[in-house]
C-alpha cells in the first residue's frame, strides 16, 4: 500500500528559517540585538521636508542600506501648503500598514499559509483642534486608528485572522504607537 502525504510548502518570499536562526543567534548574543534606527530631516521650504534614511546600528556595528532612501513630507493645498509628499501623520499611518503586512506575510510563512494577496487599510482620526493651539485639552495626535485587512489566502477566517493577530503582536510600529516612549528632543 502506498500512502502519500501531500506536504504543504508556501512560498510568501519570506526567508522563515534565517528569521529563526537570527532570534536563536541573537538569544545567544543580546547586546547584538540592540538597534538603532536613524533618520535625517532637512527642511526645503514652506512645511516641506525630506528625510533621508541611509544607515543603522545593530548587530555589534554601522550598517548602510544599499543606498539612501528620502522621504518627503508636507501638507496639503488644503492647509495652505504646496502638496509635495504625504503629511508627517499619514507616514506613521504607511509605517504601521507596512509593518503589519510584513508581520502577516512572516507569520505566514512560518505557519505554511500561501498568501495571494494583502491589502491594510489604515486611517486615524485627529482633532486639529490640538495641533492648532484651539484647545489645549484636545491632543495633538490621533484619538484612534483602525487598522482593516483584506486577505486572501489558502486557509480558514479563523487562521487568517490568528496570522494578523500574531503579526499585531510583534509589530515594533504598533508598539511604538499603542505605548508611551521617551522622546529627548536637543538642540545643537
Amino acid at each position: 500500500m502506498n500512502i502519500q502525504t501531500e506536504v504543504k510548502i508556501a512560498d510568501n518570499g519570506v526567508n522563515v528559517e534565517a528569521l529563526l536562526g537570527a532570534r536563536e543567534a541573537l538569544s545567544e548574543a543580546p547586546a547584538a540585538a540592540q538597534f538603532t534606527w536613524r533618520a535625517a530631516c532637512e527642511w526645503q521650504n514652506g512645511v516641506h521636508s525630506r528625510s533621508t534614511v541611509e544607515g543603522f546600528f545593530g548587530l555589534g556595528e554601522e550598517h548602510k542600506h544599499r543606498e539612501a532612501f528620502a522621504i518627503d513630507a508636507d501638507h496639503p493645498a488644503e492647509f495652505a501648503a504646496e502638496d509635495n509628499g504625504p503629511t508627517p501623520v499619514e507616514i506613521v499611518l504607511s509605517g504601521l500598514a507596512s509593518c503589519l503586512t510584513a508581520g502577516v506575510a512572516s507569520v505566514a510563512q512560518n505557519r505554511g499559509i500561501q498568501l495571494r494577496s494583502v491589502r491594510a487599510f489604515v486611517e486615524g482620526d485627529m482633532d486639529l483642534f490640538g495641533i492648532l493651539g484651539i484647545d489645549a485639552d484636545v491632543r495633538n495626535g490621533f484619538s484612534a486608528i483602525r487598522v482593516r485587512f483584506e486577505i486572501d489566502a489558502d486557509a480558514s477566517h479563523e487562521d487568517i485572522a490568528a496570522v494578523v493577530a500574531q503579526s499585531q503582536k510583534r509589530s515594533a510600529v504598533f508598539d511604538i504607537i499603542t505605548n508611551p516612549t521617551n522622546v529627548h528632543v536637543t538642540v545643537a
